[in-house]
């Protein structure tokens, strides 16, 4: 009887990390099983601080361009509008680089949709599908019928057309039960309203005891605010980084970040109602303009 000896030699691969000597928020500057794609040392949902120091001048940078022209959906030269903004910052995040601010699609097919399929959600499956999602998670919302508390659900015809009065739970905890023990920064996307509009969320979790949480779109709804020696700081005229807490006001506060909460319920709000006019009255509201509901995605990277 033959014996045959395999022998296996270990691969022992070293990274080597180097410091960031820029402060973070200074200005200027086969078949293959899908568990161990996603869950090995092949992908990590941590991200480094030079990674989130590209999205974050991505954003910034794109907000200071002007708005699309009204006959077009996109046009060289001009500000992305949410869902290509998001494309562009995963094509930096993910790929370290980005064709997206120049043209309409990325070098990366995962990124790109079709005019009848680019939309948050068939995003969110083509990442999905390619590992580049590490988790998934919905916070509804809660409204008021015959004195009582409902969940506003899409399988119940009469609570869908019901106004969103309150979350019904915490979306920054939420963010926290996704990150667990895990310290860096992480990275999620966002769809308010559902799908009403998209953002990038990204976590610094690197010190519990200082949790921040920074909104990114294309909008000039969030200027670039953030923390230099626990004081509060913002750049005038500079937009699409926006330092939020736990908890804190739904609108801006001069020397004061805004809830990360109460935002979130008060956009889901503004959207319900947005009639689409550019200087809407706030008593106005076309109900039902979009359902009151927020999905969230973790992303990860290849290591």
């Amino acid at each position: 009887m033959k014996f045959h000896l395999l022998i296996v030699y270990p691969v022992i691969v070293a990274v080597l990390y180097g410091s960031l000597h820029v402060a973070f928020n200074s200005p200027g500057n086969g078949k293959t099983n899908s568990t161990t794609k996603k869950d090995s040392l092949l992908r990590t949902p941590v991200f480094s601080i030079e990674d989130v120091e590209r999205i974050k001048q991505f954003f910034i940078a794109n907000a200071s361009l002007e708005e699309q022209p009204k006959d077009s959906n996109w046009r060289p030269g001009f500000r992305h509008k949410c869902i290509n903004t998001v494309r562009a910052g995963l094509d930096m995040l993910l790929f370290g680089e980005s064709s997206i601010p120049d043209s309409l699609y990325s070098r990366k097919a995962v990124l790109n949709g079709n005019f009848l399929n680019n939309d948050i959600n068939a995003l969110a499956k083509r990442l999905k599908d390619s590992f580049y999602i590490r988790s998934y998670d919905t916070v509804r919302f809660l409204s008021m019928r015959k004195g009582e508390w409902v969940p506003i659900t899409k399988a119940d015809p009469v609570s869908r057309g019901l106004q969103p009065v309150a979350m019904e739970r915490s979306l920054w905890n939420t963010l926290l039960s996704r990150v667990g023990k895990e310290r860096g920064f992480s990275v999620f996307i966002v769809s308010v309203c559902d799908g009403y509009h998209a953002a990038l969320l990204t976590l610094d979790h690197r010190n519990t005891s200082d949790l921040k949480v920074y909104w990114a779109d294309q909008t000039h709804k969030h200027p670039w605010r953030f923390y230099v020696n626990n004081k509060l700081e913002e750049i005038p005229g500079q937009f699409g980084w926006e330092v939020m807490h736990a908890s804190g006001p739904d609108t801006l506060i001069k020397g004061t970040a805004r809830g990360l909460d109460a935002y979130m319920l008060y956009a889901n709000k503004k959207f319900w109602c947005d009639c689409g006019r550019p200087k809407q009255k706030p008593e106005d509201c076309c109900a039902g303009n979009c359902f009151p509901y927020i999905q969230i995605w973790r992303l990860q990277k290849q290591r």
